[in-house]
């Protein structure tokens, strides 16, 4: 399950995270790393992109990258 096919309000631990290179650590210097916890807090209007929060810290992501990262509930 990825990022992005959760609902708002509902949580899970990362399992992977195919991305390399700025993307990869942009989100590493924002603790969003494999194992620690993520929910996401809600959608744009179109679904364009997704609000979550992880590591004491909200993160806005494009549909493209939240449909990288992989959960687990």
């Amino acid at each position: 399950m990825k990022v992005f096919d959760l609902k708002a309000g509902e949580t899970g631990i990362i399992k992977s995270i195919d991305l390399s290179g700025s993307a990869r650590e942009r989100l590493t210097a924002l603790g969003i790393n494999v194992g620690e916890r993520v929910e996401v807090i809600s959608f744009s209007l179109f679904k364009s992109s997704v609000l979550i929060s992880c590591s004491a810290v909200r993160v806005g992501l494009r549909k493209s990258l939240a449909k990288r990262i992989e959960v687990v509930l």
